[in-house]
């Protein structure tokens, strides 16, 4: 399970809900919800009110989501190298507040069309001692961004319409210097977008750092489409908006991160399921070279056995050869 928040996160959300009853916010996060699921009235300009439901309801889990793809990151390529990030529909700056614990020198840009983001992520920068500028602009209608050693996208490419979107992913593509990460939900839709941010940014010499150990033709179809869980532990505010009973939730998510630089050439694959585990035997199916294969391994393969029990959906198999 993720790490809660950062007490200065925390802290920062805590003063935008306090002014509003826990009845007002519930009914602005189911609205804000149902406005999302019909893909009706997205990204409208938000009230404080609207500005608080999100930051309860959704943010914790978002947030997780993108730490989680940039320790992925972190663990291939030096933090030093990447000094500046654009965060593109940053919102109140999720996806770059998810980095500052391992970017701390960086600086980030945040690109966002809605003005009443401004100052909660003013107040988040401020609260993590973040160099942070606010652009008020829609990024599929800015000409030229300013390359950034890193450009992401997090929960916002989806967004757009699908006969604005290659324009977009190919101009976010260009203003990157090194990498470039999007990030959308983890459903048919959200994973459709990320197969065409692969493609695209393959066809225009990127390769794959992430999650794919391959640079070959994804072999996901429209039925198996390729998403990872991240059990996500609820603060106590986001258990209350949502009515629920655990003290945790699973977000699904779908990525891709794709680097400038050539990647290292391996047999590694990631799990692209929850492992089936049987007694004295499991099975891990992991995507490798362009193909989805099953590794079946019993108690008699030992260590190797023992190194698969560990293993989970999302990891590289087998991890030694990555």
């Amino acid at each position: 399970m993720t790490t809660p928040l950062p007490d200065a996160i925390a802290d920062v959300i805590s003063g935008r809900i306090e002014p509003f009853s826990i009845s007002e916010l519930r009914e602005s996060a189911q609205s804000l919800s149902t406005g999302y699921r019909s893909r009706e009235n997205m990204r409208s300009t938000l009230s404080p009110l609207a500005v608080a439901a999100y930051l309860g309801a959704r943010f914790p889990s978002t947030y997780a989501v993108a730490h989680h793809v940039w320790l992925n990151i972190a663990a291939q390529i030096a933090p030093a190298r990447l000094t500046s990030v654009l965060d593109v529909g940053a919102g109140p700056g999720t996806a770059s507040w998810a980095a500052h614990d391992l970017l701390p020198a960086a600086r980030f840009t945040l690109l966002e069309r809605d003005a009443s983001w401004r100052d909660t992520a003013s107040a988040f920068a401020a609260a993590l001692g973040a160099q942070m500028t606010f652009a008020q602009g829609a990024f599929d209608a800015t000409e030229a961004l300013v390359e950034h050693d890193a450009v992401v996208a997090c929960y916002a490419l989806n967004e757009l319409p699908e006969a604005r979107r290659g324009a977009s992913i190919e101009r976010l593509w260009r203003a990157a210097r090194r990498v470039l990460i999007v990030i959308e939900p983890g459903t048919p839709l959200g994973f459709g977008v990320v197969r065409d941010v692969r493609d695209r940014v393959l066809e225009n010499g990127g390769h794959v750092m992430a999650p794919c150990t391959h640079n070959l033709a994804c072999p996901m179809t429209a039925s198996d489409w390729c998403h990872f869980p991240l059990r996500v532990q609820r603060p106590a505010i986001q258990r209350s908006l949502k009515q629920a009973e655990l003290g945790y939730e699973d977000e699904k998510f779908s990525y891709v991160v794709l680097s400038r630089e050539p990647n290292t050439a391996s047999d590694a694959g990631r799990i692209i399921r929850k492992p089936i585990r049987a007694k004295g035997h499991l099975h891990l199916d992991a995507c490798a070279r362009g193909q989805i294969v099953r590794h079946t391994l019993s108690k008699k393969q030992g260590d190797l056995y023992r190194d698969a029990k560990d293993a989970d959906w999302g990891d590289v198999w087998p991890a030694q050869l990555r």
